[in-house]
């Protein structure tokens, strides 16, 4: 008897388990490798820069070499953005070298860092705040915060600005203004302003000078608080003194005293003395 059969087709069979392997997952241990070890370098960085701007009895000589040394174990974008960071007691490297006294520090970082961020700018001026340091405040050209580029336009020298304290118990100060073209920039400037900020008394204050229109040749002077300063009631008087005196007067006109108060505004005569 004959029979019919069927040969099976052995591409419809489906393979054996035997025969099924498991594909490895490929894992690029070079960059893991890589990764780890800047990781420890950036440990071993934060470590000495925290000892160089921290540690008691620092040796001056060693401040330089030991920040080129932490420099050249990272690349420069690793290393700016770390001294970026609020990573040493929620702050950064620089705010401690201000608060320690160690400029050498301080400047040798400063020269590493691309770009300020907002976050090391606030520190800073803390820092200089809490240390009523306002030569250090004017070295990190924080003072003068208006008409840049206009006083560079018209020639102008920059302006000086000195703070003497008179008696440091009661927290009495005199800051000593020299704006150079004082009526020609305000007039120029793009705002109609000139703001001013100084550190006095373990604070950051502003002094700003702005034309209101219509004018009719006066302008406003008022004083206040910058961020992160605690509040206080003060007492403040604007006294306005002619730089120099014309040929044909004898002696200079009297200086024009204003009182000032921290919420109030006054206005000033905008006019040549004659």
């Amino acid at each position: 008897m004959a029979t019919d059969s069927k040969v099976a087709d052995d591409s419809s069979t489906p393979p054996s388990y035997d025969t099924i392997s498991a594909s490895p997952i490929q894992c690029d241990q070079s960059s893991i490798f890589s990764f780890r070890r800047m990781k420890k370098k950036r440990t071993a960085v934060l470590s000495r820069i925290r000892d160089i701007v921290l540690a008691p009895n620092l040796i001056l000589s060693s401040v330089v070499p030991n920040v080129n040394a932490c420099a050249a174990a990272l690349p420069a974008t690793e290393f700016s953005k770390l001294l970026k960071q609020l990573n040493i007691e929620g702050h950064t490297a620089l705010y401690w070298a201000i608060v320690n006294n160690r400029p050498q520090a301080l400047w040798a970082l400063h020269g590493f860092i691309s770009g300020m961020s907002p976050s090391v700018y606030s520190d800073l001026r803390i820092a200089c705040m809490i240390t009523n340091d306002y030569t250090m405040f004017k070295e990190l050209k924080f003072g003068n915060l208006s008409d840049r580029r206009s006083r560079c336009f018209l020639g102008c020298l920059p302006d000086e600005v000195q703070v003497h304290t008179c008696d440091e118990p009661t927290n009495q100060f005199d800051v000593v203004f020299r704006i150079r073209m004082f009526q020609k920039r305000l007039r120029t400037a793009t705002a109609k302003s000139l703001r001013f900020e100084f550190v006095a008394g373990g604070r950051i204050w502003w002094l700003r000078f702005y034309i209101l229109e219509p004018s009719n040749g006066l302008c406003c002077a008022d004083i206040g608080l910058s961020q992160h300063s605690y509040q206080v009631r003060f007492d403040a008087v604007l006294l306005i003194e002619a730089h120099s005196r014309k040929p044909d007067r004898a002696a200079p006109p009297e200086a024009l005293e204003i009182i000032l108060s921290i919420t109030g505004t006054e206005f000033l005569a905008l006019v040549p003395w004659q």
